[in-house]
């Protein structure tokens, strides 16, 4: 296939380490030249911003609950929060315009 990288690939080893090269930060899992590569690259500071948001709400970077299934939820409601108050804040904005 084409563009496919191996998964042994996309992590570091021995070698690396000894050369101080942080694979995972250098080597893309799905290279430019993927059809997909321009689509997913474009969301990839939103995920990365709402990743920050999410390990900055964690107090000593500790999760908020235990267990997965607890954490999944939490991490629902902090979507559903985070949606919400950009709906609000986007009907806020309209309001005026349409008065």
């Amino acid at each position: 296939m084409p563009g496919a990288v191996d998964v042994k690939t996309l992590h570091g080893n021995e070698e690396d380490a000894a050369r101080g090269f942080n694979r995972t930060e250098n080597v893309r899992v799905i290279p430019p030249s993927d059809p997909d590569f321009k689509a997913l690259y474009a969301r990839r500071n939103d995920a990365e911003s709402i990743n920050r948001a999410i390990d900055d709400s964690m107090w000593l970077s500790r999760a908020h609950s235990v267990g997965h299934a607890r954490q999944h939820l939490n991490l629902i409601g902090y979507a559903l929060m985070v949606n919400s108050l950009a709906l609000l804040e986007r009907r806020q904005r309209a309001a005026p315009l349409a008065a």
